[in-house]
């Protein structure tokens, strides 16, 4: 799935699920949108997708709106309450955008010749499959699933264009998933129950690459909050007033902040987070599902502000429940808060405990490697 704004998780799984198949002697190729998120990858031919903007919006005016809303923090005030919603605000439902993506995987699809496709939650990619006949592969979490949270205001461009193309109409994007071969979810069961048959658990996808890594002592806190959870500047405000002249390492992760280092407080648009989880005592994150994970495979237990949107709802809740965290509601988010909290979690023992217990069986799932059997098999 592609965006105008910060969303890391998809195309850091992308690169990853690419270059194991690459590793693995497949001939594989990209088909992303170069947006804020994308990475080139050494020797894969990426065809690129134009980048959908928020809305549907014209591209002149989304460019200049959605960066003041930012700034001004008015998407983290938007309740958001299914991903058929979140496909609808990031334009990936708009009619002009699906026809111009669709297009565009299609002239790809015709010029590599594949034998399947893999969509990272690309409604275009599922698609265009089906128009091309192709094997379809999708990654898939528990909320995202129409079963969870759907909403049928936001498909009228979505079936006008189903329709054009003499496709099944649905009552949700959401629904596009179950025409997949496989489904594969980066998490473990204990964290995302699904009841379908064609679910298949691979935890982390790079698995295999942090399994057994362990660093001592720790004295960093990693501290990334993606997009429209608390607006950036109270973010960088209350997270430098908590932790300021104390004595952890605490290294502050977005797109939207210039490089900066205050004392112990260090802020760059991107880290390591391989190298700074291994070495950190807390994760605070807006509880995305890659940072949950990778947090989690490394053991750190995690300081969760979901903010409004339900995906990330659910996943703070389930660190919660495992008692691997603790949550913070948005209107929590102050330094005293933040730092009793921090304190709560890195002095429980059984927090510690219970985040290492999963990370340990994330590491066990099968990661991109399980991914790329589960494809060879069919």
């Amino acid at each position: 799935m592609a965006a105008m704004a910060e969303t890391s998780g998809p195309s850091l799984r992308c690169r990853i699920l690419t270059e194991e198949f690459h590793r693995a002697g497949h001939d594989v190729a990209t088909c992303m949108a170069e947006d804020v998120n994308f990475k080139c990858i050494k020797g894969i031919r990426n065809y690129a997708l134009t980048v959908p903007m928020p809305f549907g919006l014209p591209t002149p005016i989304a460019k200049r709106i959605f960066p003041i809303a930012q700034k001004l923090g008015m998407t983290s005030r938007v309740t958001v309450d299914s991903f058929d919603q979140v496909l609808f605000m990031t334009g990936n439902l708009d009619y002009r955008y699906l026809k111009k993506s669709v297009t565009s995987i299609r002239k790809a699809i015709q010029d590599f010749h594949p034998d399947s496709i893999y969509s990272e939650f690309n409604i275009s990619a599922m698609i265009a499959a089906q128009i091309e006949a192709i094997l379809l592969y999708c990654t898939v979490s528990y909320p995202t699933q129409y079963e969870y949270a759907h909403d049928t205001r936001w498909s009228k461009d979505l079936n006008r264009f189903l329709r054009e193309i003499s496709l099944p109409t649905v009552n949700s994007a959401l629904q596009l998933f179950d025409r997949a071969e496989q489904l594969f979810c980066p998490s473990i069961r204990e964290l995302e129950p699904f009841s379908k048959e064609n679910v298949q658990y691979c935890g982390a996808l790079q698995a295999a690459a942090y399994e057994n890594v362990r660093v001592s002592p720790k004295n960093k806190i990693l501290v990334y909050m993606g997009n429209g959870t608390i607006p950036v500047k109270k973010m960088q405000r209350v997270i430098c007033e908590a932790f300021e002249h104390s004595d952890y390492e605490v290294y502050i992760a977005s797109s939207y902040l210039k490089k900066e280092d205050r004392e112990n407080v260090h802020i760059a648009p991107r880290w390591d987070f391989h190298t700074l989880l291994e070495e950190a005592v807390l994760f605070i994150h807006h509880g995305g599902q890659n940072s949950m994970v990778e947090g989690l495979l490394h053991g750190v237990p995690q300081l969760v502000v979901p903010g409004k949107v339900f995906e990330r709802k659910y996943n703070a809740k389930r660190i919660a429940e495992h008692h691997a965290g603790l949550v913070i509601e948005v209107h929590e988010f102050t330094a005293e808060t933040i730092r009793n909290k921090a304190k709560k979690i890195m002095e429980e023992d059984t927090m510690i405990a219970s985040a290492q217990a999963l990370g340990r069986k994330f590491a066990k799932e099968g990661g991109a490697g399980k991914i790329i059997r589960g494809i060879e098999s069919f």
